[in-house]
């Protein structure tokens, strides 16, 4: 028997699809036997991994935001406008309100996305140029609000005789750290897998992203669904942005810059199609998981950024080539 006739043998159909499924787990692994080969102990230590426990948790729940989203055929590009417009409305409620007021931030993550669906759903108009021109509004907003300023987060109130604005808040800046930000995150981890995989709307995700006339046969009003998937996902970033809040120690107007498009890689390495109608939170994880390894290790092997964002982009291609299943696909635009 030819080599050939032994490839096309082994390579069946099922086999492909099996594969594909563990190409997120294979990309981590391979990941972290590169950057253990080239780094040694320094990317192995406990130290570093205590620092990727860390960097890691704020853009899971991003990703988790976006998978929601994406789901169901659609995108978002304005949540990391919304996170800094989150994490500073909630530093601004913690000033005015106390502890308690940081739940403003979670809230307004949540307005935005509902702001988001409604125009989508109800104006029709496609979910990349309404959150595009969300991100304009919104980044605006926060600088317009903030001044220009940050809001920061200590042990103990700033003296006065300052124009700094601070919050004194040392339960926070304890979240913030390892391994309360880790603790917090497997906790929302595991929620989020409960709500997407086992719920009714977990699986109306999968259907809208999957055909959502069928939806509309069945009775679910599709259109209040696309307005609830986006306040769910604008909870999620308004989360995010407080666990953003604890880690940074501010809320300044810069926060969040670009890292829609980390949230939207995460979710493409974790295996999920852009196009919709099928999303794994577990490899969700491990795509986010993926993307701070990267980094991580390419910082530490002394890459430039400018040759790490590169780096980053054929990763992304990679993984999306391998795990994508064309025959679903007929036309490619």
């Amino acid at each position: 028997m030819s080599d050939v006739t032994l490839q096309q043998s082994f390579l069946t159909p099922k086999r492909v699809e099996v594969l594909r499924d563990y190409v997120p787990f294979i990309a981590i692994a391979l990941v972290i036997l590169l950057f253990w080969a080239l780094s040694g102990d320094r990317f192995m230590s406990m130290r570093n991994w205590t620092f990727i426990a860390q960097q890691t948790p704020v853009l899971m729940l991003l990703a988790f935001a976006q998978l929601m989203i994406v789901t169901t055929g659609s995108i978002d590009i304005s949540i990391g406008s919304s996170l800094a417009f989150s994490a500073f409305l909630g530093a601004l409620g913690m000033l005015w309100l106390g502890d308690g007021g940081l739940v403003l931030g979670i809230f307004a993550g949540g307005l935005i996305g509902m702001i988001n669906g409604t125009i989508i759903s109800l104006l029709k108009i496609p979910s990349f140029v309404t959150t595009l021109a969300m991100l304009i509004i919104v980044r605006a907003a926060v600088i317009i609000m903030s001044d220009g300023t940050a809001i920061y987060i200590t042990d103990s109130s700033v003296s006065g005789g300052t124009n700094i604005s601070s919050v004194s808040a040392p339960w926070l800046l304890s979240m913030g750290k390892f391994p309360a930000i880790f603790i917090v995150a497997a906790i929302v981890a595991v929620a989020m897998w409960v709500f997407y995989e086992k719920t009714a709307f977990g699986q109306q995700l999968r259907a809208v992203g999957g055909n959502e006339k069928v939806l509309r046969l069945v009775g679910i009003n599709v259109t209040a669904f696309k307005i609830k998937v986006f306040a769910a996902a604008g909870l999620m970033v308004g989360l995010a942005a407080c666990v953003n809040l604890a880690r940074a120690g501010a809320a300044t107007p810069q926060a969040g810059l670009m890292i829609e498009l980390d949230a939207i890689a995460a979710v493409a390495l974790g295996g999920t199609p852009l196009t919709g109608g099928y999303g794994s939170v577990v490899k969700t994880i491990i795509g986010a998981l993926t993307l701070t390894i990267v980094r991580n290790g390419l910082t530490i092997a002394g890459v430039p950024p400018s040759w790490s964002q590169v780096a980053l982009g054929v990763l992304l291609i990679a993984a999306i080539a391998i795990s994508l299943n064309r025959s679903r696909i007929d036309v490619v635009k």
